[in-house]
């Protein structure tokens, strides 16, 4: 059995049979790899598009969020405004109610002062 040995000579058939044989392989797969090339960068520009969607929304989505969170701090401000107005109002009323006792008490004094002053002479 005869093998290739390097010493051999290439004859132009063979190198003629080579280059038919690149061809042909070119040939056959050259065009889908420009297809899948052509493919690849349609992907890849959708693929782009479609993440600067995801981020676009993603800043609507986390805008909403704190429109949310800040409608429900707007919220408990009103609340807090409420209790406090109340808070206020029950304050004021007992400042007048303290104040009412003071006067009452300070009449009470008066007149024990008075019926201790007037006790004596009549006793």
């Amino acid at each position: 059995m005869e093998g290739v040995n390097s010493s051999e000579t290439k004859t132009p058939e063979d190198s003629k049979t080579v280059q038919l044989l690149a061809k042909g392989i070119l040939e056959l797969y050259e065009p889908p790899l420009v297809t899948i090339n052509t493919h690849l960068k349609e992907l890849t520009e959708k693929q782009e598009e479609v993440h600067g969607m995801i981020v676009t929304e993603k800043r609507k989505l986390e805008d909403l969020q704190n429109d949310a969170m800040l409608d429900a701090l707007l919220a408990d401000i009103a609340t807090n405004r409420e209790k406090l107005v109340t808070i206020s109002n029950s304050m004021i009323g007992l400042h007048k109610r303290v104040q009412s006792l003071q006067s009452r008490a300070a009449n009470v004094e008066k007149a024990a002062k008075n019926r201790a002053a007037n006790k004596p002479t009549t006793s």
